[in-house]
């Protein structure tokens, strides 16, 4: 007997592999690590670091070099009840069938070991786990040991149990052609309610609370229909600040290669900044994009003002003016759009991720003091707005955002699989500050000339 019970006992200690491992139900959930995996060890945040085929998982999530012990590697998904959570890793060691390895699986501090074969791809169970509360379930998987040069391939995380009843939200293998969008997170946007009448400039100021100048982020304040401005937080490979202020003006031609442009429908640079450089860009549509470096920093605000205006021959001239923390404004540029007739309209905020390996943190935003000036000069401040969601929320791949207001600013939250999510197309209404901005606009046209 004493025998016996050592024996059970070295096989737990092991690794549940070592027993009689359970079927995997057909109602079982198959969450592909393609679109939802990431590392979240501390190398995914160190400069330089890029997702490609010498990382652990490229871009969309794909397992491709999984070497490193040190490496986590973590599954989300959300689940909208509580419960048991069975779990089972879909993959393999390698491609030679003696091939071994064995992989830690984390759920809410629970540990089990995970002894996975070579040859054929198949199911390994890693135990029953407790979800406390419906909500985003991270599955942490790192490698422990391995007889080959990697820890192996796992194509899904198989799930089963109460808490994956009910609605789940994560990359569908019928989504995977979008799992670089949906590993970028969700974009939101903040839409604001103008007056009646031709407006000219709109006006915002920006805050970007501490922790959450997350690399690959872009902050845009003041967006119009066919453009946008803001600042983005960015670290250089020497992890530097290296944030930058940014105004676009997209072409009226529809493409995202910015050399298909012919030359009359090109957005032409009438004046720009000292310090900015502005030239083309796509792979977003295509137009004329202008750019500072700006160290700016969390917790200070910051301030931009877009002039929108039509020339009367068949074109329209958007400026965008940029505010440090001094005070001093700042020229980016004057961008004038062919075949265009507008005035300012659509004006929008949006907290977007650019960066795929970054999705997991979660960053936020508040925007004050909304103000629109008519083109008879006459000041409205804008109180009221709604909120909105690109595809990714849209579609219910990835819901970790929400917006609202704060005191007296709205504010956007995304990524970092909170669990809170605010409905697609909310109301929202701020407090009114009454006093609008003090800014010196033939002063601040005077810089065009």
């Amino acid at each position: 007997m004493l025998f016996k019970s050592s024996i059970i006992a070295t096989m737990l200690l092991c690794g549940v592999t070592a027993a009689a491992a359970p079927r995997v139900p057909a109602d079982a959930l198959h969450i592909p690590t393609v679109g939802n995996i990431f590392v979240t060890s501390d190398e995914s945040g160190r400069p330089g670091y890029r997702e490609d085929g010498s990382s652990a998982i490229d871009i969309t999530g794909r397992i491709c070099n999984w070497s490193d012990p040190s490496t986590v590697l973590s599954v989300y998904f959300k689940t909208s009840a509580s419960g048991k959570l069975d779990l089972w890793l879909h993959g393999t060691a390698g491609e030679e069938k003696g091939a071994k390895s064995t992989i830690l699986v984390t759920v809410g501090g629970k540990q089990r070991k995970v002894t996975l074969k070579g040859g054929d791809a198949a199911d390994y169970s890693c135990g029953s786990f407790d979800v406390k509360a419906p909500g985003y379930v991270k599955i942490d998987l790192q490698g422990l040991q391995k007889s080959g040069e990697t820890f192996g391939l796992i194509s899904n995380v198989v799930a089963a149990g109460a808490a994956t009843k009910g609605e789940t939200h994560f990359t569908s293998a019928e989504h995977a052609d979008n799992a670089y969008w949906s590993r970028r997170g969700p974009s939101v946007h903040m839409n604001y309610s103008l007056p009646a009448g031709d407006i000219e400039y709109f006006y915002n100021e920006v805050t970007v609370p501490e922790g959450s100048d997350v690399n690959g982020t872009y902050y845009m304040l003041t967006g119009f229909g066919e453009g946008y401005m803001g600042i983005q937080a960015i670290r250089g490979h020497n992890g530097r600040n290296a944030n930058r202020v940014l105004f676009s003006v997209w072409s009226p031609y529809s493409t995202d290669n910015p050399n298909e442009i012919p030359d009359s429908l090109h957005v032409e640079v009438l004046a720009k900044g000292r310090g900015v450089t502005a030239k083309n860009f796509g792979n977003e549509g295509s137009g004329k994009q202008s750019f500072m470096d700006w160290p700016w920093q969390t917790g200070k605000t910051y301030k931009t003002l877009v002039r929108v205006r039509p020339d009367g021959k068949g074109n329209t001239v958007y400026t965008g003016y940029f505010c440090d923390e001094n005070g001093e404004w700042h020229l980016l540029a004057s961008l004038q759009r062919p075949m265009t007739d507008t005035w300012y309209r659509h004006a929008h905020s949006f907290l977007e991720c650019f960066n795929t390996s970054q999705s997991f943190m979660p960053r936020s935003v508040e925007f004050r003091n909304q103000w629109v000036c008519d083109r008879n000069g006459q000041w409205h401040e804008i109180t009221d707005a709604s909120f909105s969601c690109d595809n990714t929320g849209r579609s219910g791949v990835r819901v970790d955002y929400n917006g609202g207001v704060k005191g007296d600013a709205f504010y956007l939250q995304n990524c970092g699989f909170v669990s809170d999510t605010t409905p697609y197309g909310t109301r929202l209404h701020r407090s009114g500050q009454s006093t609008r901005p003090e800014i010196d606009l033939k002063a601040l046209e005077a810089m065009t000339r």
